[in-house]
């Protein structure tokens, strides 16, 4: 039952979650229980791949803004030695 979804764009991600949605809404009205459940677990899928894909984001986003040394006063090293 379980698909994967690495392969769809976040767009096609977001329509699938507003189709889902859609279905797991007109299940839940007329009563088919069994079918919101499966409809709830694809949902799911879907919304870890999308949560994957952020955390992947903001890691990324993350690297870029720290810098490569986490040494304290190195950086004052380089001044000093380039004002001499």
């Amino acid at each position: 039952m379980f698909q994967e979804y690495t392969n769809l764009s976040e767009e096609e991600l977001d329509e699938k979650l507003e189709e889902i949605t859609a279905k797991i809404v007109t299940a839940d009205r007329m009563g088919l229980e069994s079918a919101v459940q499966q409809l709830v677990a694809i949902r799911d899928n879907l919304q870890a791949e999308l949560m994957e894909r952020l955390d992947k984001l903001r890691f990324e986003d993350i690297n870029k803004r720290t810098p490569d040394s986490l040494v304290i006063g190195e950086d004052d090293d380089d001044a000093s030695t380039s004002g001499n």
